[in-house]
């Protein structure tokens, strides 16, 4: 849509009309009179109007000019040539996948062998802990067998070389989960010197163990089967015995199966998986790809994904990213995603802020953490993404741009500051997986007490401290001038992270501060300048939404 000056005399329309074809590829030019016009006889020498000047008696003032009410503006659709956009949205694509290849955001080919053999070598460690189970509990070790399984973005196969695998356990009937899998099988994991760092999450919705195994970071799950052959039970995914298994393992289980019902449901497997390497480095890159501060999940995204994918099979790279943005700023978010075409019957948790179900059979709610701070960040990074991508015919656009770091520091003037510190690193990572599962619990307080928060995905490190430490900062935006009395909002804090034994152990050795901080404390890793907020402010300001039709039209949808 352009908005053109007041419309010009009648005889001179014809000329400017020949105007209109280069007008609508560059944008909206003001029409100005040339003196080559009036040269031509295409404008009228003797007054605005085309008419003679009036005679008037020589003893009277000439009369006032008229005053004529102002025009209003001419709106004119113009639809520019389909080679054209075709054109730009090729160009996109490709400057897109050149970004992904410059960010590294796919792994090298040698990445992929280590990540193959950590697998490996992880599957003949379990295999080796149940026969030693079965030694254990009296039953033929040739009858007890485990194995493990992959799901999350390396089984959808777009891991980036940071990327860490979610793997998940599958164990003989005989192997609990208390015991054989968080004692026996984490001391075997400990032992083996290719393997650093163990710390357990028992108490988590999905209990895990977390280690890195040759540089490589494992989230490690467990699901106990109603059967001694594991390998086997698995294999044939046979629903009667599935239904035997406890909740746990259950909910251990719900990745796999997500995973190869998004993998059957997409319609392009290699399309899918580059749109997900683009949203997953954007949340990164925007601070949103964090599940325990309240943020995206890894699977929330690939759903997400997926629906797009779904609704526009035939669309190129560069609009199935832009239907992204444009899809899910304007979603009503009392609906949930889902990438079932029937309404879902999963019970709708109250207070849910973006369910997103996942598809399996019977259909789940993915476990969110967001809260009111996190969901309002979420909506604004959406019509952020929206605001850049909308418009085709911006020659300027650069990827960039949208793949800015957060500018926390321009956001936000106090932060909440909160370190971790233990006196070895073992047992500082092992006090920060803690507590990371809690942090949830802080940002409602905070929320509760008036003060809205962003917090920073972002592990920093305070030099000054000798012990091991893991500093966070949280931008705090408060709904009016308010104190934060941060002796008791650690006080409460502290409840939540030692609510059960295995916390009150952990905290013995380790230490946790709040504090609040101004700019000048940030470190400088935090102090980016976004170059490109003035021009979203345009955007945005101007923000006129177009017709699916229109955007399906320069995308390739229609």
């Amino acid at each position: 849509m352009l908005c053109l000056p007041p419309r010009p005399p009648r005889h001179t329309l014809a000329a400017s009309a020949t105007a209109m074809p280069y007008m609508a590829a560059v944008g909206p030019v003001p029409w100005q009179p040339s003196p080559a016009l009036a040269a031509a006889g295409l404008l009228a020498a003797t007054s605005p109007y085309g008419n003679p000047e009036p005679q008037t008696l020589p003893f009277l003032p000439p009369p006032p000019p008229a005053i004529l009410p102002p025009r209003a503006p001419i709106v004119l659709q113009l639809h520019p040539h389909p080679g054209f956009l075709a054109e730009v949205d090729r160009r996109r694509s490709c400057s897109l996948l050149q970004l992904l290849k410059d960010e590294g955001a796919a792994p090298s080919p040698e990445d992929e062998k280590r990540r193959e053999q950590v697998i490996r070598e992880l599957k003949k460690i379990v295999m080796h802990w149940a026969k030693a189970v079965a030694c254990e509990q009296s039953v033929p070790q040739r009858l007890a067998t485990a194995t493990v399984l992959t799901y999350g973005s390396y089984s959808l196969g777009a891991h980036g070389p940071e990327s860490d695998i979610d793997a998940l356990c599958v164990g003989p009937c005989i192997a609990t989960l208390q015991y054989h899998f968080f004692v026996v099988l984490r001391q075997i994991l400990e032992g083996r010197p290719e393997i650093s760092g163990v710390p357990t999450i028992e108490s988590a919705k999905i209990p895990l163990m977390r280690f890195r195994f040759s540089g490589v970071a494992i989230d490690f799950t467990y699901a106990q089967l109603p059967a001694f052959d594991a390998l086997k039970a698995i294999n044939m995914f046979c629903p009667r015995l599935l239904q035997k298994i406890d909740e746990r393992s259950w909910r251990s289980l719900s990745g796999v199966r997500v995973n190869e019902k998004i993998v059957q449901l997409v319609p392009n497997s290699e399309k899918f998986q580059v749109l997900l390497r683009c949203v997953k480095l954007w949340a990164r890159k925007r601070g949103l790809h964090c599940h325990h501060l309240g943020f995206f999940a890894g699977i929330h995204l690939a759903i997400l994904a997926a629906y797009i994918c779904q609704r526009y099979p035939n669309a190129s790279v560069n609009g199935l990213f832009v239907m992204f943005f444009q899809t899910f700023a304007h979603w009503p978010w009392q609906v949930p995603v889902s990438l079932h075409d029937e309404p879902t019957d999963c019970l709708h948790p109250e207070g849910r802020l973006m369910p997103i179900v996942m598809p399996c059979t019977p259909p789940e709610f993915c476990v969110s953490n967001v809260t009111k701070s996190t969901f309002k960040k979420i909506r604004e990074e959406l019509t952020r993404g929206y605001a850049f991508t909308k418009d085709p015919l911006r020659h300027d656009f650069e990827w960039t741009w949208l793949f800015e770091s957060f500018p926390y520091a321009e956001k936000h003037q106090q932060f909440l500051r909160i370190a971790l510190c233990a006196p070895t690193f073992e047992e500082l990572h092992d006090w920060a997986g803690w507590v990371k599962s809690r942090l949830r619990f802080l940002i409602l307080k905070l929320e509760r007490s008036g003060i809205g928060c962003d917090p920073c995905p972002s592990e920093e490190i305070d030099h000054t401290v000798k012990e091991p430490n893991m500093v966070f900062y949280w931008g705090l935006i408060p709904e009016k001038i308010i104190h934060v009395d941060t002796s008791a909002l650690k006080e409460n804090f502290m409840k939540d992270v030692t609510n059960d034994v295995y916390g009150k152990v952990k905290c013995t050795r380790s230490v946790l501060t709040i504090s609040v901080v101004g700019l000048s404390q940030l470190p400088k890793s935090m102090c980016t300048h976004s170059v490109h907020w003035q021009y979203l402010q345009h955007c945005m300001l101007g923000y006129q939404a177009r017709s699916e039709d229109q955007s399906a039209g320069w995308l390739g949808l229609a």
